[in-house]
């Protein structure tokens, strides 16, 4: 037995025992335990089992004769004298397997379950069998397996693809190397071996390659085999170096050793040295390498437009596709894909239709590729619900074209459902991925939770959460955490966004200042000042200063709970910090005037605010024509409303007809009243605005109440000469005014009759 390694042998007699040496092949590392459940690397790719056949071959001990001529397989006979079945296997690399040497054989210690070598269930490949042979480094010849570091060798120079293993069948090899599961604490320590290498291997394994190259070629003799190795091998780390950002100055030091070296390089070489460049924000080097290139594929020229739609050069991208085309170089669909992609990123839905409609025209088939393009062209032309109806009738031709969307695809569809407000659309979405077997990432996830945020769903938000935390592969961000808070607070449940916000911060989530301010909005809102003050202390200890944000939130709060003289004081508090005051902190300055009624002090904060060019906006001339009414003060209201008017891009709202529509200030005079809103409507009239349908309801109902036809009859002159513009949430309103206004009429004639 191997010293704790958790292996046994059983000897049969004539063997002499001799130090195990393993070796594991592939990314896979078995977990010995008393279940014997393997533990699955996540880097082991694929579960393709490979074909088997047996072949009519030679006797075992002519195998040592055909290291260079290669193997056949089929009866042969062990150095004991049975006979045993060879068979043929080819098998997928990563193989997943772990290789022991005993007694001077190689076996098959163990095997990953469910991965390229696991053919257990069919029974052609379990732990026990012997490797025989295997494919040649190069080639497709067969060595024969005289040690494990031949094998090694050779399975590692097939860096992909397939190999091929000759296995001896027979039971007499299970009997002598049989697992024991039940300790394998020194099998980490053996010696490892990975077919899918680490950059650092790779860049070892080039500059060897290279060594040996130069010395062969220098000493005049064939480099074949080792050329096609160094190129394998350059090619993979130049892979790498695409898949890790800020490598540019190393795929430079593999450039220049290939160049400095003589290496001939081919198309394949200069395609992964493009993309790599390119992949590591480099794709000026990119075309430098393109110049060098003698004859470029179309692999070649496609890079060659990445790199100029990375540029943002949109007119050497349409350059490249015309020389192709002059010089007969057919343009692929990724080609086109790439182009369609420079088109889309400026919105130009009309030159990527045109495109599109030239892919088809060249006998290719637009993929997926090239329906996301198309789609996410239209999605940053239009607005509203035209973005929708385009992005989703493409979505429909594309289904209809038997083209499977992929994740790309789903992240504009929801991305469009969510910005025109179809959360339920998104939904629906979300279920369709599931159907289509793709799996949403976290921005989907995010873009569903913004819309449950936009829609103060905050309950379908902390599911989609807790469904995101418990998924492997789309967990929650910083992003997450942040919509769901702003979800809760903006629904008015700070008692859960708070408790949330901690949660975010014991999961590792720093939350960024907008978070913050979010929540302490919710409690401003609220006029919960104490909770106000201490959230802005929390902000400090996590690092954010208070700025004029933070301080307008706390006025606010101060504010809505009736504090001004507080809210005030917070003012001064910002300007000794040498913060400038914006829009909002002048508007909620104008309101904690009007809280204390000093009327002098918000018109001075106004004045301020346009003396600095600080534009005002409705919610300012709402604060002034607040504090107006609540004074009674109905000329000022009046004044604030005309120069509302006379300010460019500012327009009413219903809060606005809100505040004018005040009969408290007219409590024992319903004639004045009625005065001062038609004065309201003359002042829109004299800026050709029109009085919305509160203005009209309240208008009638003030005549009823002061018993003014003559008034009334006017307002309803009115409204048929189109003065007043009445939306449909006021129309039922304004039909029981009417209905009113017109029994006051006849009571005021009948009484007028009687006199």
């Amino acid at each position: 037995m191997m010293g704790g390694c958790g292996w046994s042998r059983k000897e049969p007699a004539g063997v002499r025992s001799e130090t195990e040496r393993m070796a594991f092949v592939g990314t896979w590392r078995p977990s010995f335990g008393r279940e014997a459940a393997a533990a699955v690397s996540k880097r082991a790719r694929g579960n393709r089992i490979g074909t088997v056949r047996c072949l009519q071959g030679l006797p075992f001990g002519h195998y040592s004769g055909l290291a260079e001529s290669g193997l056949a397989s089929g009866d042969v006979f062990s150095p004991h004298g049975t006979k045993r079945e060879v068979i043929e296997v080819q098998v997928e690399l990563p193989l997943g397997i772990v290789l022991a040497e005993v007694s001077g054989g190689i076996y098959i210690a163990a095997v990953k379950p469910g991965g390229n070598a696991d053919l257990r269930s069919t029974g052609k490949i379990k732990v026990g069998d012997r490797i025989v042979g295997t494919s040649a480094a190069f080639g497709s010849a067969t060595w024969p397996s005289l040690s494990l570091e031949r094998v090694l060798m050779a399975l590692k120079t097939r860096y992909k693809g397939e190999v091929t293993l000759l296995i001896e069948r027979a039971g007499l090899a299970h009997d002598i190397y049989e697992p024991n599961v039940e300790d394998a604490a020194d099998l980490a320590k053996s010696t490892v071996v990975l077919l899918d290498s680490t950059k650092s291997e790779l860049e070892e394994q080039v500059r060897n390659a290279l060594r040996s190259f130069v010395e062969l070629r220098n000493a005049g003799l064939s480099a074949i085999g080792t050329l096609t190795f160094l190129l394998q091998r350059s090619a993979e780390l130049l892979k790498k170096y695409s898949k890790e950002r800020g490598h540019a100055a190393s795929v430079d030091s593999l450039y220049r050793k290939l160049k400095r070296a003589g290496v001939p390089l081919d198309n394949k070489i200069y395609n992964l040295l493009m993309t790599a460049y390119i992949n590591t924000r480099a794709p000026e080097k990119a075309i430098s390498v393109f110049q060098e290139i003698g004859s470029p594929n179309t692999e070649c020229y496609t890079s060659l437009v990445k790199a100029y739609r990375k540029l943002n050069r949109l007119e050497d991208v349409l350059a490249v596709k015309s020389r192709m085309e002059s010089d007969r170089v057919p343009l692929s669909v990724i080609t086109y894909n790439t182009i369609l992609s420079a088109y889309a990123e400026r919105g130009d839905f009309e030159s990527v239709e045109n495109i599109f409609r030239e892919i088809g025209a060249r006998h290719l088939v637009p993929d997926a590729g090239s329906w996301n393009n198309r789609m996410n062209a239209h999605f940053k032309a239009h607005r509203g619900r035209a973005k929708l109806e385009k992005v989703r009738d493409i979505y429909k031709a594309m289904r209809l074209a038997n083209v499977a969307p992929n994740k790309f695809t789903f992240t504009i569809v929801v991305s469009a459902c969510v910005e025109c407000g179809e959360i339920e659309l998104a939904e629906n979405c979300l279920e369709e991925m599931a159907d289509s077997g793709v799996q949403p990432d976290t921005f989907i996830y995010n873009k569903v939770v913004e819309g449950y945020a936009d829609h103060l769903r905050y309950e379908s938000a902390l599911t989609l959460l807790e469904k995101m935390s418990a998924n492997g592969d789309a967990r929650p961000n910083e992003y997450t955490y942040g919509q769901t808070i702003r979800a809760c607070a903006a629904a008015g449940h700070e008692e859960i966004a708070h408790p949330l916000l901690e949660t975010m911060r014991d999961r590792g989530f720093k939350p960024s200042a907008q978070v913050y301010v979010t929540l302490l909005r919710a409690y401003a809102k609220r006029g919960n000042v104490v909770s106000s003050f201490r959230l802005v202390q929390e902000m400090k200890e996590a690092g954010f200063d208070p700025d004029v944000r933070t301080m307008s939130a706390l006025m606010h709060a101060c504010v809505e709970s009736n504090d001004g003289a507080l809210a005030v004081s917070v003012y001064s508090r910002m300007v000794q910090l040498r913060m400038k005051p914006d829009v909002v902190s002048y508007t909620t300055l104008i309101r904690a005037y009007g809280k204390r009624g000093d009327t002098e002090m918000a018109l001075r904060a106004f004045n301020a605010m346009k003396k600095e060019r600080i534009a005002p906006t409705v919610t300012t001339f709402n604060a002034l024509i607040e504090l107006a009414m609540h004074g009674k003060q109905t000329q000022l209201a009046l004044e604030a409303l005309r120069e509302m008017n006379n300010t460019p891009r500012v327009t009413l709202n219903r809060r606005t007809y809100e505040l004018l529509c005040n009969s408290s200030c007219f409590e024992n005079s319903p004639k004045d009243y009625v005065e001062f809103l038609m004065d309201v409507l003359k002042v829109l009239q004299e800026s050709k605005m029109y009085g919305n349908g509160q203005l009209y309801c309240e208008l009638l109902g003030a005549c009823s109440l002061a018993s003014d036809s003559i008034s009334a009859k006017t307002v309803l002159e009115h409204r048929r000469t189109g003065v007043f513009n009445i939306s449909g949430k006021d129309k039922a309103l304004a039909s029981k005014a009417e209905e009113r206004a017109a029994v006051i009429n006849r009571s005021v004639a009948k009484l007028r009759s009687f006199c």
